[in-house]
């Protein structure tokens, strides 16, 4: 029996549900705990993927995912939702100037200096974190001269050069490629099919025997 089949199985018969209601009910019951099941299972991986594989200053991908399941007349739905940015350092995206870091991906930078606030904001609280460093402000922005322009009067602190740097620096040679949700959905739901599959004749056997035994 394919792993995580055991425990769905135990709540259905614990319910008592096969004494008072049709097989269908008994293998949505099945399939909503084995989908909680591998949906935990997901997430676990992909917080692991995204800790080790350097996704950390990407926002807040993983406290904002949330998976949900809903049962209609077409089926049981396990639906996970990320934010929009999920993807990007999942396939990485391609650099203004070179896309060696993610030669394959569909994403590529327009722009060398364009980030949305939020974007800011993140990258702004991971230097301040202590976990990532820029160096070379002045002269960076001195060469490149691609930042977009201060106002007159108005002088940035060092805070936020820093953070028009690394922007720069990211936008210029792109994000790489992590697969860090791609490995995670895989093994995760490698055998999800066969799960089901098993555990829905299990569940329509045990809905017959409960049946005979009635008689």
């Amino acid at each position: 029996m394919p792993m995580l089949s055991g425990r769905a199985k135990a709540n259905l018969i614990d319910s008592n549900f096969l004494a008072e209601n049709t097989g269908d009910k008994s293998i949505y019951i099945v399939l909503e705990g084995t989908l909680n099941e591998y949906a935990e299972k997901f997430l676990t991986l992909l917080n692991q993927n995204y800790n080790q594989r350097g996704v950390k200053a990407s926002g807040k991908i993983i406290s904002e995912s949330q998976t949900d399941i809903t049962t209609t007349s077409n089926g049981t739905n396990l639906i996970i939702s990320l934010p929009y940015y999920f993807d990007f350092p999942n396939e990485g995206v391609q650099g203004v100037h070179e896309n060696k870091n993610a030669p394959t991906s569909p994403y590529h930078f327009k722009s060398l200096t364009k980030m949305a606030p939020e974007g800011r904001a993140s990258l702004k609280q991971y230097l301040l974190s202590g976990k990532a460093k820029v160096s070379n402000v002045k002269k960076t922005i001195g060469q490149e001269r691609k930042f977009s322009k201060i106002s007159k009067g108005v002088k940035k602190s060092l805070i936020d050069q820093q953070v028009d740097t690394l922007i720069y620096n990211i936008k210029k040679h792109g994000i790489k490629t992590t697969r860090y949700f791609d490995d995670a959905f895989e093994e995760a739901f490698a055998d999800l099919d066969v799960t089901v599959s098993e555990q829905m004749a299990d569940a329509i056997t045990i809905s017959i025997v409960k049946k005979v035994n009635e008689k």
